[in-house]
């Protein structure tokens, strides 16, 4: 595993793929193996679909996750006591937002690649990144 999917790259490929890049798309699809998903990413979908502001393709969240979080495709990563305390430790600055935070510590914590479109992620020097747009 050597990708990691932020939240609005795993919405992107499960519900607008055609939204990636076709450069992206095809490293994507030359890749072997599942990339990694953030518990995270989990929670902030769940928030935006309880909270009105994202409609997903199928009748309940719950059947959502359980296609989106296919064990062949998506290995979810658990934010443990290292990827917390990482988070409030990134080196340089970077911008308040808690998600991104674990996210971005969960990628440096793994030597993990982040899937993006979310231009903060992108501009921040201490990660790696492949830009969907």
């Amino acid at each position: 595993m050597i990708y990691l999917f932020d939240t609005n790259a795993w919405l992107w490929i499960t519900e607008s793929p055609e939204k990636f890049s076709s450069a992206t798309a095809r490293i994507l699809g030359a890749h072997r193996g599942p990339v990694g998903l953030s518990a995270v990413s989990v929670w902030e979908v769940c928030l935006k679909v309880r909270k009105g502001k994202l409609p997903l393709s199928l009748p309940t969240l719950d059947d959502w996750l359980k296609i989106t979080l296919h064990p062949g495709a998506i290995r979810l990563l658990p934010l443990d006591a290292a990827i917390a305390r990482l988070s409030t430790e990134l080196p340089g600055t970077f911008h308040d937002d808690p998600a991104d935070r674990f996210i971005v510590a969960t990628a440096l914590h793994l030597n993990l690649t982040i899937v993006t479109s979310d231009e903060k992620i992108i501009a921040y020097p201490h990660v790696k990144t492949l830009d969907t747009r």
